[in-house]
């Protein structure tokens, strides 16, 4: 009766790798869901953070927009001043209009 050792042994050792492919594929689906929890994980954060600094820079604005109110100055000073067009001939206003190349000319 020596053919029913081998057998309960081979028959034990596909038992074993079976078992072992079982738990490696456990291990990667565990994996893969691990890594999708921490995608969405990040995400939540992503979109919890942006509201928490999309609310912080509305009530940073209304402060200025108070503190501007209380100065007494207007809403948007610095936009007034980029809205003044250029003088074409490049002139600087502080030496009384004159140009700002040199007299001669720019030599190459």
């Amino acid at each position: 009766m020596k053919p029913a050792p081998r057998l309960t042994a081979l028959l034990l050792g596909a038992g074993l790798l079976a078992s072992l492919t079982g738990c490696e594929m456990a291990e990667e689906s565990a994996n893969k869901l691990a890594e999708k929890a921490e995608a969405a994980a990040q995400e939540i954060a992503r979109e919890a953070i942006g509201e928490a600094v999309n609310e912080l820079n509305k009530q940073v604005d209304d402060v200025q927009a108070s503190a501007r109110e209380l100065l007494g100055e207007p809403e948007k000073k610095e936009k007034a001043a980029e809205d003044t067009p250029r003088d074409p001939a490049n002139r600087d206003d502080r030496q009384g209009g004159e140009a700002m190349m040199p007299e001669g000319g720019v030599e190459t």
